[in-house]
């Protein structure tokens, strides 16, 4: 049951979705910029908030999840604080499988917020660690099956929550007209769905910025230092429903995709890693349309770079 105690949780989501965007300069020496929506000042940890609240609102809406059941999901991080304040508000015990390169400050929040943590130890040989959470989730469903789980890589409620939610406040404050592209950075999908059917509604292209080791759209598997960002073990279905909308993909890898935050660092724009996948990819999508375009592209900053600590600045010491 909701705590009456506690704010309405619609009225937070509401709240939640009130998203900024930032200019971040000129890209590739042209008449491009660089326009970034930023999910973090809204929510004071990222727009995975937004997420977190809108899965179990729906869920509960749609009849899938009944008053005071338990929840249970995989994340690297940001989505699992976003669910564990989510179960807080509405009442719901939530458990989340995660691993130990979870950042610090997000751990105690999230253990604050009273969500039941299971790390796992060791990555899969090949698949890595998403692949561990994977079954150790799936162990956990079988021992627990009146747990709810969110599935967000496959539930159509993800791009759902950002399409009621978030792109009626950004369809207010964006300039389409000054719009040539966006590009968006792919974990599960559910942003670039729902903000690529915007931005086609209005006859813009989008594409994707995926990091290297992510086999999302073909690549290898392989470790990464970014959390929250590609798919080593699996293609969700959330982003194989939206497909036929990514005009291209442009691949950065970790020492780029580093780079990235730190030059944005230098202007004052705090990130974290999947924020840096996007720049460089809007960087080399500005590249590829030439001096002559004008306008912005579009891109999504997803989190505050804090939550990393030095970690993705000084990534080229630590090598």
């Amino acid at each position: 049951m909701t705590n009456p105690e506690l704010p309405d949780p619609y009225e937070v989501i509401e709240r939640f979705s009130r998203i900024t965007s930032i200019d971040c300069g000129p890209l590739a020496g042209g008449g491009l910029r660089c326009r970034a929506i930023h999910g973090s000042p809204a929510t004071e940890t990222s727009f995975k908030s937004i997420l977190g609240l809108g899965l179990l609102l729906l869920a509960r809406e749609q009849g899938l999840l009944a008053e005071g059941q338990p929840v249970i999901e995989s994340t690297s991080g940001s989505l699992g604080l976003g669910l564990a304040f989510a179960g807080r508000l509405m009442g719901h015990p939530v458990h989340l499988v995660s691993d130990h390169g979870i950042p610090d400050v997000t751990r105690r929040k999230t253990e604050l917020a009273g969500a039941t943590l299971h790390l796992v130890d060791t990555p899969h040989p090949v698949l890595g660690f998403q692949q561990a959470r994977d079954d150790l989730l799936q162990q956990l469903r079988s021992e627990h099956p009146d747990f709810y789980w969110t599935n967000q890589n496959d539930s159509p409620l993800n791009p759902e929550v950002y399409t009621r939610w978030v792109v009626p406040h950004l369809t207010q404050t964006l300039d389409f007209s000054r719009i040539a592209a966006g590009i968006f950075c792919v974990g599960s999908g559910g942003h670039f769905s729902a903000l690529s059917a915007m931005l086609s509604a209005k006859g813009i292209p989008s594409y994707v910025a995926d990091r290297l080791g992510s086999i999302t759209f073909g690549g290898e598997p392989g470790a990464s230092v970014l959390r929250g960002t590609g798919n080593q073990n699996r293609i969700p279905a959330v982003i194989d429903a939206a497909r036929s909308r990514v005009a291209g993909v442009y691949t950065v890898s970790d020492a780029q995709a580093c780079g990235g935050v730190r030059d944005l660092a230098a202007n004052g724009i705090s990130v974290g890693g999947s924020s840096g996948v996007c720049y460089v990819g809007a960087r080399q999508l500005a590249a590829d349309l030439g001096p002559e375009a004008e306008g912005e592209i579009l891109t999504f900053f997803a989190d505050r770079g804090e939550l990393y600590g030095t970690t993705l600045l000084n990534w080229e010491e630590r090598q």
